[in-house]
């Protein structure tokens, strides 16, 4: 198939990495990384894996003009995403998934299909972490790298499943399909962004976490889930607020934040991304807020607390 991937960053390569293997026609749009990558190829470490790969696919500073793609897939951070809209209409393609943690995907899809009613744009979440470094992205995944996608309202058509499923035809990556991703972003912003305000806190050294402030984390995510539920929004993937609402789950939960804050794993899956991504952290927060503000619904007093935790910019990060 070919495909055209707007973003090098660490989750962009390590997508690219997949389509590549997979066998596809693969075009990358890097702008200020473009020399770099055509001279060095698209280097991505592994490092739970203890591997480097190495990929040579088609690197372009914009995308050829009048050039037919069976899919293009963007994965940068949603006010990225939100820079390049007159970019996607002009994209000759009939599927355009727009990947990673966006809260203005209404204005995203609003902008585009005005322009593109012959154009399917989804949106979708890749759940790995990494950051570039050196030349190359250094990425934490699991062994099976899964790939969230839908439309921002309703299941996405069964012939773009398959034709994304396509083409990433290999064992280690996994399609799963989402009825609603808005939700989906908000129940992800109620799990991942009190790690991240309690990170902060801590100069970004989860190490000096307390047993007490992962609790916090926790809490705070159960505030959020309820939050939302009280607002209209389903829990996407369904039942995942269940692992905050005490039992079992929750014991396995806390053990796993508390093993995160203590080896590799919480560097590479929250820690690197807070010092090095905390535009994208600043613009959830806020977006988050907004929606807040215009969604009435149950209290949020530990997240609120531990809010105040997030710098104003990357400036004011302690580490």
């Amino acid at each position: 198939m070919k495909i055209l991937v707007y973003g090098s960053g660490a989750l962009g390569s390590l997508m690219i990495h997949y389509l590549c293997k997979a066998g596809n026609d693969v075009t990358v749009v890097a702008r200020s990384t473009a020399d770099e990558l055509r001279r060095n190829g698209l280097i991505v470490r592994h490092y739970l894996q203890r591997k480097t790969t190495i990929d040579h696919p088609k690197i372009v500073e914009s995308a050829p003009v009048g050039e037919q793609f069976d899919i293009v897939f963007s994965v940068m951070q949603g006010q990225q995403q939100k820079a390049l809209l007159d970019a996607f209409i002009g994209l000759k393609t009939n599927l355009l998934v727009l990947v990673g943690n966006n809260l203005e995907a209404d204005h995203c899809q609003n902008r585009i299909l005005a322009e593109r009613n012959d154009l399917l744009l989804l949106f979708g979440f890749q759940n790995s972490a990494g950051h570039r470094e050196g030349g190359k992205a250094v990425v934490g995944r699991l062994p099976v790298t899964e790939l969230f996608v839908g439309g921002l309202h309703q299941p996405a058509p069964v012939w773009a499943i398959d034709a994304i499923r396509k083409a990433f035809s290999i064992n280690d990556y996994k399609v799963t399909p989402i009825s609603d991703m808005q939700a989906y972003y908000l129940c992800h912003v109620a799990e991942v962004m009190p790690y991240g305000y309690m990170c902060y806190k801590c100069g970004c050294n989860l190490k000096q976490l307390t047993r007490r402030d992962i609790e916090f984390i926790m809490q705070a995510s159960k505030e959020c889930f309820a939050y939302l539920k009280s607002a209209g929004v389903s829990v996407m993937p369904k039942g995942e607020d269940r692992f905050y609402n005490g039992g079992l789950r929750t014991y396995a939960m806390f053990l796993l934040y508390r093993l995160m804050s203590k080896t590799v794993l919480g560097r590479l899956m929250v820690s690197d991304h807070c010092k090095n991504g905390i535009e994208e952290m600043i613009y959830i927060d806020r977006k988050f807020d907004e929606w807040r503000r215009q969604h009435r619904g149950s209290p949020m007093p530990t997240w609120d607390g531990i809010r105040r935790h997030l710098p104003e910019n990357k400036a004011d990060i302690s580490v």
